[in-house]
């Protein structure tokens, strides 16, 4: 009788390496950052200056989307941008629930046709617009609603809405608070997409994401 037959690692195919070596990486990526939270919540609590303890929590909450986005693409075999937008939408209620503002999730698209990069990156950009909303463009004890919504416009094109019904945005070169509409956009730009600002008092932000290789926006 003939030895049973055991598949190696290096009989598997290119393919199933390549997905099981992507997934083994997301998972490290989470556990890193999930550190990298653990350590700034630690010396947030050290320090005296209550500036330094705003920009550690802010700091904080952003690698706590990126870890978040990382751990919904190791877990889910379908993952995409559907999944990553849920993730933040979760983290985001605990922010907007206290001062009665409501966040709604729309999604017409899950971007499957997005990398793993390109899904964290607008994860993180998703909480920035939103998070900026929660903080500045709501009036103390009015209720609000931000709305965040993601359809295809085409089989060419993934579009993501952040919308509120707050105050109109600042005009451009007026403070407007968190990261900053420079590096928003060019961390949009990183995706290979297109970051369209509210126009004069109003407070749509539209995300254009190029699907697979197209890059025409």
């Amino acid at each position: 009788m003939s030895a049973p037959r055991h598949s190696s690692p290096a009989s598997r195919s290119p393919l199933a390496a390549d997905d099981l070596l992507l997934r083994e990486t997301n998972h490290r990526c989470s556990n890193d950052l999930q550190l990298v939270v653990s350590l700034l919540a630690l010396q947030s609590q050290r320090v005296k200056s209550a500036e330094a303890r705003e920009a550690l929590t802010d700091a904080m909450e952003r690698v706590s989307v990126l870890a978040r986005s990382r751990a919904a693409l190791h877990q889910q075999v379908q993952h995409g941008l559907g999944a990553a937008l849920r993730q933040v939408c979760d983290a985001l209620h605990s922010q907007a629930e206290p001062r009665s503002i409501l966040v709604s999730l729309e999604l017409e698209a899950d971007g499957q046709t997005l990398s793993p990069s390109q899904v964290t990156t607008l994860a993180l950009v998703v909480n920035e617009l939103a998070t900026n909303a929660i903080k500045h463009a709501f009036e103390a004890g009015k209720a609000g609603h931000i709305s965040i919504k993601a359809y295809e416009r085409d089989e060419r094109m993934t579009v993501i809405i952040v919308d509120d019904d707050g105050l109109p945005f600042p005009e451009p070169g007026k403070k407007s608070g968190g990261l900053g509409l420079g590096l928003v956009k060019r961390l949009v730009e990183s995706t290979g997409g297109l970051l369209i600002l509210p126009p004069p008092g109003g407070k749509e932000f539209e995300i254009r994401i190029p699907n697979g290789r197209n890059t025409s926006l």
